[in-house]
């Protein structure tokens, strides 16, 4: 069992892993987001042996699948272990750090500097101690025979910034789980004027378009259009607001988007006796009917009645190919079709229908009460978005107390010899460039109170940036 526990451990810790997880959460999303593009119809177009694999390429919601899901929670859990595994090597550098060191470990140093003085080993270590503290570095000593070892750090509590950061890693992933799982985008999101409509897919939600207004240019294509609209958690209302295509509103976790209008067509269908079996409005120019490709359509199914109803508007340009306008609808009227559905024996019918009047066809009354204008809007739900807002302020906060807090060590000892007191240090901080300038300015400082002159020792010219670390002043003669 343990050697079971230990093998998965590794394995949420492994480099190689961690790359093939990223490798393929990265195929997933190109995947993802190609199939809202020309792209796959593309290689079906040049390959047709692949229009089947193209068809469930379209078909695949690959940002819902519980595949893209598995890979953002099993990337969580890989960064939860890492953290976990650094928590102790961390925890033991702010709390209880390893003050001893060795001489060849300093003499190995690329950046070292040394001091020799006539001072007791006492008196050596108090300055180095009183002249990093005034320094803000914490100083820890420990005695180890006629030598002293010293260990001095700041802004030990930034390596704790590591945490938050990837606290933020998981809470992406996560957010993106939830989002996945339960957030969805409603594109033909359909509202007539005066009518409220509710969100639906588990939410509370819903929408009443209380006017819509557009302009147009002189040549007649829409120039400007937006919805005052009210939302509704609910019973309550809780936002009233105007949007445009350029203009959306949020409500919490859910944003609306203008997208487009049309126009629909109230209608009531009854059976003989007086009975509802349909009143609402036929949103028309979604499709265009094909025996007249220029007029807009649309149909609504009325199960109660086994019909299916499709309403067809007059021409929209009645001068462009007349030829084609085989209905010749004026305005103000309506062609109606009843169709049968599957299984349904009621009989096709189809008529013209003035605004106002009523049509007997068959077993059924269909009444044409008015046109009313309807708005298309595009609903964005996303319910990660809280945790993403988290995750962006832990993600923030970590890097800055990482980068403007970072943690600085100093390692030194202070030893007796034939010339005189000894004190060696040196920075822990190969690769960072501030980290060994803030130690030269300690240097500096222990100069001027030990008032001695250290012998330097930094990196080669070939190093580049290292070069150009300020030297510390010399003490005048």
């Amino acid at each position: 069992m343990e050697v079971a526990i230990d093998r998965v451990w590794r394995f949420f810790c492994s480099v190689r892993a961690a790359i093939a997880e990223i490798t393929f959460l990265a195929i997933l999303v190109l995947i993802g987001t190609l199939r809202g593009s020309s792209v796959p119809e593309s290689l079906a177009n040049a390959m047709p042996v692949l229009r089947s694999l193209v068809d469930r390429w379209y078909a695949w919601d690959v940002f819902r699948s519980p595949m893209f899901a598995a890979i953002l929670a099993l990337l969580a859990i890989a960064i939860a272990v890492c953290t976990i595994n650094r928590v102790p090597g961390i925890w033991q550098t702010i709390n209880n750090p390893r003050l001893r060191t060795s001489h060849g470990y300093l003499r190995g140093a690329d950046t070292s500097a040394t001091f020799v003085t006539v001072a007791s080993v006492a008196d050596v270590t108090s300055a180095c101690e009183a002249t990093l503290k005034q320094k803000r570095f914490r100083v820890l000593t420990e005695r180890i025979g006629d030598e002293t070892h010293v260990y001095a750090d700041k802004n030990r509590y930034g390596k704790m910034g590591t945490f938050p950061f990837h606290l933020a890693l998981i809470l992406l992933l996560v957010g993106g789980i939830v989002g996945a799982s339960y957030g969805f985008r409603e594109t033909e999101f359909i509202i007539p004027v005066g009518e409220t409509k509710a969100v639906g897919n588990g939410t509370d939600l819903s929408v009443e378009l209380v006017q819509f207004q557009n302009s147009y240019t002189p040549l007649g294509t829409a120039e400007e259009f937006q919805s005052e609209i009210v939302i509704y958690d609910g019973d309550s209302p809780v936002r009233h607001e105007t949007i445009s295509p350029n203009d959306p509103v949020s409500y919490r976790t859910a944003t609306f988007y203008q997208t487009s209008f049309g126009h629909g067509s109230i209608m009531r269908v009854a059976d003989e006796t007086g009975v509802e079996m349909f009143n609402g409005t036929v949103d028309v120019g979604i499709f265009t009917y094909a025996g007249n490709p220029d007029a807009p359509a649309g149909f609504v199914e009325i199960p109660g009645a086994g019909l299916t109803m499709t309403v067809v508007a007059p021409d929209v340009q009645p001068l462009v190919a007349p030829e084609l306008d085989t209905l010749g609808l004026k305005n103000g009227q309506m062609y109606v079709m009843l169709q049968p559905t599957t299984g349904s024996e009621v009989p096709r019918q189809e008529f013209v229908i003035d605004q106002g009047q009523s049509v007997a066809a068959g077993n059924a009354v269909v009444s044409f009460d008015r046109e009313v204008q309807w708005s298309l809007l595009q609903v964005a739900y996303n319910p990660g978005i809280p945790i993403f807002a988290i995750a962006s302020f832990l993600l923030v906060g970590g890097l800055l107390v990482t980068f403007y807090f970072p943690l600085r060590r100093i390692r030194a000892i202070v030893s007796p010899g034939p010339q005189g007191v000894t004190l060696m240090a040196v920075p822990l901080a190969k690769r960072d460039w501030s980290g060994k300038r803030e130690f030269f300015q300690a240097v500096a400082a222990l100069e001027a109170t030990l008032e001695a002159k250290p012998e330097i020792r930094r990196p080669a010219d070939s190093l580049g940036d290292w070069e150009r670390l300020p030297a510390p002043p010399t003490t005048p003669a």
